[in-house]
């Protein structure tokens, strides 16, 4: 098949970014041709799909908007744009492929300039997750109100990928049933296709590597901020501090962006001696040396960070939302997101009960096992059918 791509971002920040050009990636390897159109200030050299560079300038999170630029200087570049799949020999073209709504105003103009089907990867509920979010207090009053500010526009442009998309696909099943209830689109359109554990992410080198038999050192790797519920887990550990189990040692990995409330609330909750803030930092090396992974997030399409831990054989529990109950499945790994004393009390058990450590490595073990799938071919063999 002959697959167009579009990545048009000047860097690879989250989770979602890396697994789309591990897509295209993966794609072009299994023998279909990948052409990416790509932002030429990324630093990234493509190993098996063909590129098409186009020079954009932005500011995060600043006016004007990201994905209008990327509209704009995609509709002056199209003649080279044009140019470069003829001379490649790429046409026909099967299928735009992108993820989430960054890109949709470009691809929905591809779309009907080159009158190709649109495959969209929808990776997070931004609704919900605001709904939640202004529900648990954790935003500030800025946030409140351009998240109230933005919901309007999300919902336009759910309709849009309703209505315009040939293909939906979805990280979880729970994100793809209220997108069907807000939008009415057809369910024949939409598919669940979970992330997975594979190359090149996961390799060998940490594959089962730790070997933990009990409780002491805890790893959290998300955001500094309350909608991971980073905020959730040290009031925990407070807790667990005040009954005595000061022996406890936590390490924090993420973006040290915003990063005073963080070191605020842990200075409150005097629990500094039990706390590391490591930075952005490869989790693997982590993860086989600590022995309980917590991810307390108030919500997550589906999130690779659990699925590291998994690879890495640290027994991890989550939050009940979004994707994760999809991912781990087993009661024992999962606890009511937001709720302290639940979380207090699942790694209290951890610590006390060896028998229930050793089962809760057992399970997300198995968890492991579900989740070795060759990611592409499901993408591949959901646009084989849609031919």
């Amino acid at each position: 098949m002959n697959i167009l791509g579009i990545y048009l971002l000047n860097q690879i920040r989250t989770g979602g970014n890396r697994r789309y050009l591990e897509l295209m990636e993966a794609l072009a390897e299994r023998g279909n041709r990948v052409f990416v159109i790509i932002n030429s200030f990324l630093d990234y050299t493509p190993r098996y799909f063909t590129v098409v560079k186009i020079p954009i300038k932005y500011i995060r999170h600043r006016f004007p908007p990201a994905s209008y630029l990327f509209k704009k200087n995609v509709k002056k570049n199209i003649a080279s744009i044009k140019k470069e799949l003829n001379v490649n020999n790429f046409f026909p073209i099967d299928f735009i492929q992108i993820f989430g709504d960054t890109h949709l105003k470009v691809a929905l103009y591809l779309r009907m300039e080159l009158r190709l089907p649109l495959f969209y990867g929808f990776r997070c509920n931004d609704i919900d997750r605001a709904h939640i979010l202004r529900a648990s207090g954790g935003m500030s009053l800025k946030e409140y109100l351009f998240s109230l500010l933005y919901e309007p526009i999300n919902r336009f442009r759910e309709k849009q990928v309703a209505r315009y998309a040939e293909r939906i696909s979805f990280q979880n099943s729970a994100d793809m049933k209220r997108f069907v209830q807000r939008t009415r689109c057809p369910e024949l359109k939409t598919v669940v296709i979970p992330g997975n554990i594979g190359l090149p992410r996961c390799t060998l080198e940490y594959e089962n590597k730790n070997t933990s038999s009990q409780v002491k050192n805890i790893l959290y790797v998300g955001s500094l901020s309350a909608s991971k519920g980073l905020w959730d887990l040290l009031k925990a550990l407070s807790i667990l501090k005040n009954k005595g189990y000061d022996f406890l040692h936590c390490r924090i990995l993420g973006r040290l962006e915003n990063i005073d409330p963080t070191e605020n609330l842990i200075k409150k909750l005097n629990i500094e001696e039990l706390i590391s803030i490591d930075g952005f930092k490869d989790p693997f090396p982590y993860l086989i040396n600590s022995d309980l992974m917590v991810y307390p997030t108030l919500y997550d399409a589906f999130p690779n960070t659990v699925l590291e831990s998994l690879h890495s054989g640290c027994p991890v529990i989550a939050s009940e939302v979004g994707g994760v109950p999809d991912l781990l499945h087993y009661p024992e790994l999962l606890f009511e997101s937001g709720n302290i004393l639940q979380i207090a009390d699942r790694i209290e058990r951890c610590i006390k009960d060896t028998s229930f450590y050793m089962h809760i490595r057992k399970l997300c073990g198995e968890r492991a096992a579900v989740h070795h799938f060759d990611w592409a071919e499901q993408f591949e063999n959901t646009m084989r059918a849609c031919k």
